[in-house]
């Protein structure tokens, strides 16, 4: 083996079973030392099918009787170590044996590291597994309906009609194609909500004041805002027909003291 495989053997090998190993993420990385290793026994097996150990053949020639010495033998074993060629004893296991042993980076890891690597991975597993199910537990719910918002309604003085729920709070009126909105609250469970009622302004009674007609409402609660949500139909407000057409949708949001308006399927221009 040339000085140039000899050290990129040695610099595949520390990525393999260094502390930094990572050349499990790098095929070709891994087939190159491979193929090294592969090199390095062959080189290595030929000499003992000749019956010589590398760096005793002058040594043994040397010596009368063909036999090497004990002292020279040492020597030889000596050079063989210094010269950095020695085998690792697993390559030799292999060897004797005529197979090669499966390569895996857990073989040049202590028992110990082992088992905690393990029980790294199965913590990992567990928690993955634990938010996977508490992720797929809960549905999905989209975030919004993607309406489109149209208008952004001042108060409106024109637009009377009586208080709804506690009379303590002066109701503020809206008008909107055809519709009359009115904030109230409401103060069930001893807990003050404000809320926004919906009708058809063609629905007030004029001696009561009330309307006779369908009445849409809903009350906030925290930071969620009041809001009445009504679709356009037959019997909706000739105006809301005619912008919206039939089977669109509205809702009212009351954001402090204006209402936004948003429709399901907006006309190309904002309705004012």
């Amino acid at each position: 083996m040339t000085d140039d495989a000899a050290a990129e053997l040695q610099a595949l090998r520390a990525r393999a079973y260094g502390p930094d190993a990572d050349i499990l993420r790098d095929p070709v990385a891994y087939d190159r030392l491979q193929e090294l290793e592969a090199q390095l026994r062959s080189e290595q097996r030929g000499p003992e099918r000749s019956g010589a150990v590398p760096g005793t053949s002058s040594v043994a020639s040397s010596t009368e009787g063909g036999a090497p010495s004990s002292a020279a033998a040492a020597a030889g074993t000596g050079d063989q170590e210094s010269a950095g060629t020695a085998v690792p004893r697993s390559t030799e296991r292999a060897s004797e044996s005529g197979a090669r042993a499966a390569w895996s980076p857990l073989t040049r890891v202590p028992p110990l590291a082992r088992a905690f690597w393990l029980i790294s991975v199965m913590a990992v597993a567990t928690l993955a597994a634990s938010v996977t199910w508490g992720l797929a537990s809960i549905p999905v719910i989209s975030e919004g309906s993607g309406a489109r918002q149209i208008a952004a309604l001042d108060p409106d003085p024109s637009a009377t009609a009586p208080p709804f729920g506690n009379t303590d709070t002066p109701p503020v009126g809206f008008q909107f194609a055809g519709y009359t909105l009115i904030t109230a609250t409401n103060s069930s469970d001893g807990v003050d909500s404000e809320c926004l009622v919906v009708f058809r302004t063609e629905d007030v009674d004029d001696e009561s004041g009330f309307p006779n007609g369908p009445t849409y409402y809903g009350c906030g609660a925290g930071t969620f805002p009041p809001s009445a949500s009504l679709q356009i139909h037959a019997g909706s407000p000739a105006e809301a027909l005619e912008r919206f057409g039939e089977g669109s949708s509205l809702q009212f949001v009351l954001e402090g003291d204006r209402v936004g308006v948003f429709v399901d399927s907006a006309p190309p221009d904002p309705v004012n």
